[in-house]
């Protein structure tokens, strides 16, 4: 849906408190500022240089000053916050405002799972967590691979609205399409280990899923890998593990491994994916 309209602002809404500040005079346009502020939202939060590879890469923005103006214009309107770099992360970081989820909610882009009159917003401890799987969306975009990606807001909406919701809300969904067929890939990003307790939990859920072809969790470290990895020792579930970083520097050459292995064997996405199809090949042919 697209609105074009004018406002005067007379306040920013931090998402705590209301600034008073000289009105700011500002002119919305739906065809590069709803992008742009959609991005910024689903990604919870995304550094500067990523907004800028994530809207030119889908050809929304081409001129690095014209973003820069449009990505200033709006912070300094109160529809998005800047905040400081986190190294290694180049440049300033954003986040959505309860101004910017108002305005796409008039624009018909809310959700559920994120509302301006939401009582809480994103934390700010979880800076690196985002920024990370904005960087793992990054490196599947560059595979062409990737289908559609769609982020934990949209996940936990979805799984708020649907009748049969996913199993968890996980962190992104990717679709690839991959000679010929299409797969669900849910992508899990983590920074620590969570008690046993919690894995079995996780688990049982996924065990259960009928909607996902995988789990890939992508790890901080090498030794949480090898951690989590014996968590799902034993396990017979459709769950992949690979270190975050290497796996964004060459995310189809890099060595996966493949949960409930006892022989630790490993794997690659391709030959996953492949494995997949064969599965699915002998389901139809039962």
């Amino acid at each position: 849906m697209e609105r074009d309209f004018q406002e005067t602002l007379n306040g920013v809404d931090t998402g705590t408190a209301r600034i008073p500040r000289s009105p700011t005079y500002i002119q919305y346009n739906p065809r590069r500022d709803l992008p742009l502020l959609l991005t910024i939202r689903n990604a919870t939060f995304i550094s500067h240089r990523q907004l800028w590879n994530q809207l030119s890469a889908r050809g929304i923005e081409t001129c690095r000053r014209s973003f820069n103006w449009r990505i200033r214009r709006l912070t300094d309107a109160g529809i998005a916050q800047k905040l400081g770099p986190l190294f290694p992360y180049p440049g300033p970081v954003y986040s959505i405002t309860r101004a910017g989820l108002a305005c796409l909610e008039a624009c018909g882009e809310g959700l559920v799972s994120l509302t301006s009159e939401s009582k809480t917003m994103a934390d700010p401890n979880q800076i690196q967590h985002y920024l990370e799987l904005v960087e793992i969306h990054a490196a599947l975009r560059r595979t062409n691979l990737l289908v559609e990606w769609t982020g934990d807001l949209e996940v936990r909406s979805i799984n708020q609205s649907i009748d049969v919701p996913l199993a968890k809300d996980y962190d992104a969904i990717a679709d690839l399409e991959f000679e010929g067929a299409r797969y669900r890939i849910a992508i899990e990003y983590e920074r620590s280990l969570k008690s046993s307790k919690r894995y079995d939990e996780i688990i049982s859920a996924i065990a259960g899923e009928r909607q996902i072809h995988m789990v890939l969790y992508l790890t901080s470290s090498v030794d949480l890998l090898y951690q989590l990895k014996a968590e799902f020792e034993g396990q017979n579930v459709a769950i992949a593990l690979a270190p975050s970083l290497a796996f964004c520097q060459n995310p189809l050459g890099v060595r996966l491994y493949a949960a409930g292995s006892n022989n630790g064997n490993r794997t690659t996405l391709p030959s996953v994916l492949r494995s997949l199809a064969m599965k699915r090949m002998q389901k139809s042919a039962k």
